[in-house]
């Protein structure tokens, strides 16, 4: 039986190998525990048009729109057409979502027209991983604590990984290893989310595309843990106020509704001048049965939510860039999948809404897998000599700064608010390190964190305008030229492509 390796172990990697098991040996290699991942922490849920008041192209529309122009229409379309099948295929499994009168209940989220999050409490993510876990575990073999430190590739074609014992060989490897959210000193993002699953595929001769669009998620509690407070709390009737006791966003249309990207982009301005930022739920007497997590969470941080305001500050939280991939999540390299996070499938544009994630994580999953599995009966592939094969790191190694230091200044320099000579400064800074040689033996992870920072930064520097989760204070508007065009990597070149396919090299 063919072999295919998922690397990671998230809602995209798990739905991936349940589609697979049945066709292949599947192995799974996680760095951390098996059960630690950013769709663990997810809470909100999986946006879907399932209300009778609601329709797919409404969905469609709130994608588009939260994107800023910057979506693949046809790839939206897809998705938002496909979404409530695949919240019956969840339930078929064994998730449980909650229901209010014997239907969903269906929460309501920023930049939604309508209420369509499906959702298990405020542990949405949770509930998921361990109804495929159960599915998946005794079908497939898991290695823990596993660093892969490589792609194998003969003849333009991924043939198995390399880590730090051995090499693996595989039919088909499909990265799953989450986003960059480890890159900045605040965020939502479990300690794995360290972008090295990009930095795989870009050894390999795949592309990274879109990096610039960092969303950064509103509403971090302040405290010991940096916990996500779900930005449905908000659609409860939760609103944001300074120290003063004055609402935020009560001067915009949809008010603590707006989109991620302005909502976090007033809070910054807010925080610069000098306030403390805080959610107010006190006069949601149901808070601790609608979020038990998120009650529990501030009581171990002291704070009671029914009599005390909750200290929050925004925090990287999602990149909408990653590896490109087509519609079943192929990347340039022959027999290497991306899904979820790690992959840019073009669904999210410049700015994700909220709760598309786990549904863009799950449609590319189930896609993957049928792909992999239509492919693998047509005739087998051919490897002719590669003049490389083993894909790994420079070997000529290079000083890397502390993670702290480098978490720090992406945070003020490629954060919310970005500027030509911050981006600038913060591309120095990096260049310095390049420039000297390593004494010593350095990690994988630290190798691909410094490298993706690189990315994200030039990038950032080069789209000299504002357009959704990338905000420029001396470019403020959204450029029509700009519109159209993609900053890519590839093969050591950042080129700027045109939608009419013109390339600029960089």
């Amino acid at each position: 039986m063919k072999t295919v390796i998922i690397i990671g172990s998230g809602i995209a990697s798990l739905t991936a190998a349940h589609k697979l098991a049945d066709h292949f040996n599947v192995i799974i290699f996680t760095k951390s525990s098996y059960k630690e991942s950013n769709s663990a922490f997810a809470q909100g849920g999986i946006a879907a048009a399932l209300d009778k008041m609601d329709h797919p192209i409404h969905h469609f529309q709130d994608t588009l729109s939260a994107g800023k122009g910057a979506n693949d229409v046809r790839m939206v379309k897809l998705i938002t057409e496909k979404a409530g099948n695949l919240i019956h295929e969840l339930e078929e499994i064994g998730v449980q979502f909650d229901t209010q009168n014997g239907y969903y209940a269906l929460g309501r989220e920023g930049a939604h027209q309508k209420n369509r999050i499906v959702h298990v409490k405020d542990q949405t993510g949770k509930a998921i991983i361990e109804t495929l876990w159960a599915r998946v575990a005794p079908r497939v073999t898991v290695y823990e604590h596993t660093e892969v430190t490589g792609l194998i590739r003969k003849g333009g074609v991924v043939t198995g990984i390399c880590t730090l014992e051995r090499e693996w060989t595989a039919y088909a490897v499909v990265l799953a290893t989450g986003g960059v959210g480890q890159l900045y000193a605040l965020n939502s993002n479990a300690r794995t989310a360290t972008g090295e699953g990009m930095y795989l595929a870009y050894q390999a001769g795949a592309v990274l595309k879109d990096l610039e669009y960092i969303q950064f998620h509103p509403t971090i509690l302040k405290g010991k843990y940096s916990i996500l407070i779900s930005e449905a709390v908000r659609g409860e009737g939760g609103y944001l106020i300074n120290g003063k006791q004055e609402r935020l966003m009560s001067r915009y249309p949809k008010g603590d509704l707006e989109g991620r990207d302005l909502v976090s982009a007033v809070l910054h301005e807010a925080i610069v001048q000098g306030e403390d930022i805080y959610l107010d739920v006190r006069h949601l007497h149901y808070f601790s049965t609608r979020f038990p997590f998120l009650y529990q969470a501030c009581l171990q941080e002291g704070i009671d939510p029914a009599r005390t305001p909750i200290p929050v500050a925004p925090g990287a939280h999602f990149i909408c860039g990653g590896v490109e991939v087509d519609q079943v999540g192929r990347t340039a390299v022959g027999h290497l999948y991306a899904i979820g996070e790690v992959a840019c499938s073009g669904v999210h544009g410049a700015n994700r809404l909220a709760s598309n994630s786990l549904l863009e994580a799950i449609y590319f999953a189930t896609a993957c897998a049928d792909d992999i599995v239509s492919e693998s009966k047509k005739n087998p592939p051919v490897h002719p000599d590669d003049p490389f094969s083993h894909v790994l790191v420079d070997p000529q190694e290079h000083l890397l700064p502390k993670r702290d230091e480098l978490q720090q200044r992406m945070m003020h320099q490629v954060g919310i608010k970005r500027s030509q000579q911050g981006l600038q400064e913060m591309l120095e800074w990096l260049d310095a390190y390049r420039r000297k040689p390593a004494s010593c033996k350095q990690s994988f992870e630290d190798k691909g964190m410094f490298e993706v920072a690189t990315f994200i930064t030039r990038a950032a520097l080069t789209r000299e305008e504002s357009r959704g989760t990338h905000q420029r204070s001396d470019f403020l508007t959204e450029s029509s030229s700009w519109r159209e065009r993609t900053i890519r990597f590839c093969y050591g070149k950042m080129s700027v492509i045109t939608q009419g396919g013109f390339c600029e090299q960089h």
